[in-house]
């Protein structure tokens, strides 16, 4: 995983939403490293009592589960295949 990723991308854990930092650059990062920097942070203590954000559904295909959602703005700058929950 890229370490300027976390610098991208916020998380916002209350409202299940992942947002495109501000101060951003254009990088393009892999729906893997999305993958990555997201079990990483979920694992820390502060980040436990939260739903988990994603899961693997093989080695390249990944879904945002328990409601999480990403900016339209932030996912333009993944590249692979990431699926989102429908809500119903």
């Amino acid at each position: 995983m890229k370490k300027t990723f976390y610098k991208n991308f916020i998380i916002y854990p209350e409202k299940k939403e992942i947002k495109l930092s501000s101060k951003s650059r254009t990088e393009t990062y892999t729906v893997k490293d999305l993958y990555l920097y997201l079990m990483d942070v979920f694992d820390g203590p502060e980040y436990m009592r939260y739903d988990i954000p994603i899961e693997a559904i093989s080695k390249s295909k990944f879904k945002l589960v328990n409601g999480w959602t990403i900016d339209p703005k932030a996912k333009k700058y993944l590249k692979g295949n990431l699926q989102e929950d429908v809500v119903s």
